[in-house]
């Protein structure tokens, strides 16, 4: 099932689909259940196995040129704010 919805979300290359992407990304974690681990709440406690599952789905949608930005992060959240940042960054 996963599979199929991944595919509709087109891979981010940077800022120039940073946009698309994000609003296809949030929306693939929001059928999977896993959007509360890129926008957590204050008492939102993490379990470790879906945050790496979450974190793997995202990784997925993203073009491997930018592997190098995000690959140490630590959580799905880290990597979506790090994504975030850098193409907010040079958005004219």
């Amino acid at each position: 099932m996963t599979t199929n919805y991944i595919a509709s979300v087109p891979k981010i290359k940077g800022r120039e689909n940073y946009d698309e992407w994000s609003f296809a990304a949030d929306n693939l974690l929001v059928l999977e259940g896993m959007d509360i681990y890129i926008k957590p709440t204050p008492n939102f406690e993490v379990k470790p196995v879906d945050d790496a599952k979450t974190k793997a789905k995202l990784v997925l949608t993203i073009d491997p040129s930018l592997y190098v930005h995000v690959k140490n992060t630590k959580s799905s959240a880290e990597l979506w704010t790090t994504l975030k940042t850098m193409c907010s960054v040079f958005k004219p």
